[in-house]
């Protein structure tokens, strides 16, 4: 649904449980972030090599039972793996993804497909925009960032850019150098919204640096109360990789919480980020009407 129907999938579920050779514990994987996972994504592959032809299929889910407990199974992790993967009859799987008991915890509404589309993004080479260790710098706006929120999990303009969902079309793209005191006003309209509009504002901040501009609204997958709608501001920093905290949201004056629940810019509101100043002159039906602009 977010990539507005340039990704489609076809599951196929083998007809029976396959039972692996070891206990749910020989892979220790019972403590988070621990234990053997490519052994367990290989042994598993092998069980049930006889039974599937992997070559038939572009990503593999090993899914533990529901009742698997966290001491056995206690996470989740996803590939994908380098060329040469885990070698079949069928030849090499390099797409894979196992469910821990995370999967199936009661913590939000639709926990398991949120858990395995978190997942299926990073099969697409997407990130973690979670900081581990550390506090959160991007919070909740993102299925990539908590993807067990009941609040905002539509996936980012620039994450959707990156992927081939949105086109270079519907990205202003402005260099800060350039950017003036008169400015620049655009219209981007919301990000849940599957057209062929404007997006967002990216704005070169350096040679490894950006500014993102973003409408977002309670729509689509957003549950969003009126006062948390509005313009979402983050920088994106490609020098920090997975779980280093490169996206980076920039929150309104006023802003308290600890998950940026409340970061979105409103009409008025107007914030100073690596030298532009960016300005939301109104938020109306047709989207955001933005003004970026030197201080």
């Amino acid at each position: 649904a977010m990539s507005g129907n340039k990704v489609k999938f076809d599951y196929q579920v083998i007809k029976n449980w396959v039972r692996m050779p070891v206990s749910s514990t020989f892979h220790k994987l019972g403590t988070w972030g621990q234990g053997d996972v490519f052994g367990y994504w290989k042994l598993a592959v092998e069980t049930a090599d006889p039974l599937v032809d992997y070559s038939q299929f572009d990503v593999v889910y090993v899914l533990s039972p529901r009742e698997i407990p966290w001491s056995s199974i206690a996470f989740g992790p996803a590939g994908p793996l380098n060329s040469s993967g885990i070698s079949t009859d069928d030849g090499p799987v390099t797409n894979i993804t196992l469910s821990g008991a995370d999967a199936w915890q009661n913590v939000a509404q639709g926990t398991p497909w949120k858990w395995i589309a978190h997942e299926t993004g990073h099969l697409f080479g997407l990130h973690d925009l979670y900081v581990n260790p550390g506090d959160a710098v991007y919070g909740t706006w993102d299925l990539m960032s908590n993807n067990w929120s009941t609040g905002a999990i539509e996936i980012n303009s620039w994450n959707r850019y990156l992927l081939g969902w949105l086109t270079d079309s519907q990205i202003k793209c402005l260099n800060a150098v350039d950017i003036n005191s008169t400015g620049v006003t655009q219209l981007i309209n919301p990000i849940a919204r599957i057209n062929e509009l404007t997006k967002a504002v990216v704005v070169r901040l350096s040679d490894t640096k950006i500014l993102v501009i973003e409408s977002r609204r309670n729509e689509g997958f957003d549950a969003l109360t009126p006062s948390q709608e509005g313009s979402l501001v983050y920088t994106v920093d490609m020098t920090k990789g997975q779980l280093g905290g490169g996206y980076e949201i920039q929150k309104r004056i006023g802003s308290t919480d600890r998950n940026f629940e409340d970061a979105a810019l409103r009409t008025g509101d107007s914030i100073t980020v690596g030298g532009v100043k960016i300005t939301v002159m109104s938020l109306d039906a047709s989207g955001d009407t933005v003004k970026i602009s030197k201080p």
